[in-house]
């Protein structure tokens, strides 16, 4: 099945049935059971928010870089800009509910980009699923979450955005303690996929994230060779690759939103001189940390 990369989120949500966009950094959708049948063709795509989506009802294949999981049981998804996500619905309960949320870090005013999001909700992350299976009494909370917000976005009141964040802030934190305290409800991995899943967290959570593989195969008591083999079976890509990738993300973060000098931002980052960082960041951008900071 072919994915579709969509740079215009309004071509997305024209193809899934749903209404345009309103507000340039959020968006939410209420699927009907008349959106859906059982002769609708398998949707795989590609965009550039983060999106939370919950299904109640639905008997969905659903598939975050290939991992698959049926909405059946795993009621809540999370997924991160340029994952893949495919889905297909073969059932309709009598009474289905269903919701995507769309955003992007710049609608909550404590994220403010890509990488602080990463760090501050571990359930978005670019390599692994993140679903979640909900018992009765956590899907009544979290169905009253994505209801307030979607009541927030069809009323359009003044203080109808202040009023999404502060429900969107919840739902996010919750989804957080959810995770801490019961493991349990989270996607069953395998074990490459678990190794996988703590390493991301891990170089998320690392101040100066460029540290060799071996680094953080130690903090995982675990060798190196195992977690790059771990790494690849999960992924198809290198244990270094995926350093690199929030290596980048941050470096891009710290560049774009903090005052601090280029030589600042290497040491932060674990770069040993600033020559380094310079030649390190044009190698994965094809632009100087100077030339990024100063583009339109």
């Amino acid at each position: 099945m072919s994915v579709t990369h969509y740079n215009d989120i309004n071509d997305f949500l024209r193809d899934i049935r749903l209404p345009q966009l309103k507000h340039a950094d959020f968006y939410i959708g209420k699927f009907k059971e008349t959106d859906h049948s059982e002769n609708m063709p398998e949707v795989s795509y590609v965009h550039n928010y983060f999106e939370i989506s919950f299904a109640m009802g639905y008997d969905a294949q659903v598939s975050i870089n290939d991992r698959t999981a049926n909405a059946l049981e795993y009621n809540l998804s999370f997924v991160s800009p340029g994952q893949v996500v495919s889905w297909s619905v073969s059932d309709i309960d009598r009474d289905p509910i269903s919701f995507i949320i769309l955003f992007r870090p710049e609608f909550l005013p404590f994220a403010s980009n890509v990488f602080n999001l990463y760090r501050n909700f571990p359930y978005f992350n670019n390599n692994t699923l993140s679903s979640f299976a909900l018992n009765r009494q956590q899907q009544e909370l979290f169905v009253s979450y994505f209801k307030n917000i979607y009541h927030e976005y069809q009323r359009g009141a003044e203080d109808s955005l202040e009023m999404i964040r502060a429900y969107l802030s919840l739902l996010l934190f919750q989804a957080k303690r959810e995770m801490a305290f019961n493991e349990g409800i989270y996607f069953t991995r395998n074990r490459s996929e678990e190794i996988t899943y703590y390493f991301e967290n891990l170089i998320q959570q690392t101040p100066h994230k460029h540290q060799p593989i071996k680094y953080y195969a130690g903090q995982l008591n675990i060798s190196s060779i195992y977690l790059s083999e771990c790494v690849k079976r999960a992924t198809g890509k290198t244990a270094k690759q995926v350093i690199d990738e929030y290596l980048i993300l941050e470096a891009k973060s710290l560049l774009q939103q903090s005052s601090a000098s280029i030589s600042e931002i290497a040491f932060d980052l674990g770069f040993e001189d600033n020559s380094n960082f310079v030649k390190y960041f044009k190698k994965h951008t094809l632009l100087t940390p100077r030339q990024f900071r100063n583009k339109p």
